[in-house]
């Protein structure tokens, strides 16, 4: 067990450590994979990581994208999978928590989740492209479930750095970038130079 390992054991019981370890035939994590994902459950700086694993900070940076680009595959392929196997008609999507009365253009499916991001979006580029605005305040909140996953929880962005972020995605981005603050997905300072994602 690594002194990383160990820290995360003592720390949280040992649970993220018990799931990275897991014997399951469907756990196909590397040992390499599996030190990173430790380590960023760590919550140290990237800088740190690389120092304690013998990495570049840019090789710790890119493991850190493909970790999430994966992990926006598989939530679509879950999403696909029980739209076609299971009765996910009644599994909705959770709430941004900043919503205290929310209505009916929050109660969307994972169903409907999966079939807007098809059709709305381009994903033949590293970074999904919103091919035009739905129509609709209930299909414009679903694909901002999407968008806001392009942006970090454990980050802050600056004006430019968020736009820098939206801007690939719709040529509006400053229309993404209030959507995203109005229905809760993003806070933002009263000067709107600070932006971190919430939801």
């Amino acid at each position: 067990m690594t002194a990383m390992q160990r820290h995360l054991t003592h720390q949280h019981q040992g649970a993220v450590n018990a799931l990275l370890q897991s014997t399951s035939k469907y756990n196909t994590l590397t040992a390499t994979q599996r030190d990173l994902l430790t380590a960023f459950a760590s919550g140290d700086k990237d800088k740190l990581i690389a120092e304690q694993l013998d990495l570049s900070p840019s090789t710790v940076r890119h493991q850190k994208f493909t970790f999430r680009e994966k992990a926006k595959r598989a939530k679509l392929y879950l999403a696909q999978y029980e739209a076609i196997f299971e009765d996910s008609s009644t599994s909705m999507l959770p709430i941004p928590p900043s919503i205290t009365h929310p209505d009916d253009r929050f109660k969307i499916s994972e169903t409907d989740y999966a079939t807007l991001v098809q059709k709305y979006f381009d994903f033949s580029q590293p970074t999904p492209v919103l091919t035009q605005l739905p129509k609709g305040e209930k299909k414009l909140i679903t694909l901002l479930y999407r968008i806001s996953e392009e942006l970090d929880f454990d980050r802050h962005y600056s004006t430019a750095e968020i736009n820098s972020v939206l801007k690939p995605i719709y040529f509006d981005y400053g229309l993404l970038e209030r959507y995203l603050v109005d229905y809760g997905f993003v806070a933002r300072t009263p000067d709107g130079r600070d932006y971190w994602r919430i939801f």
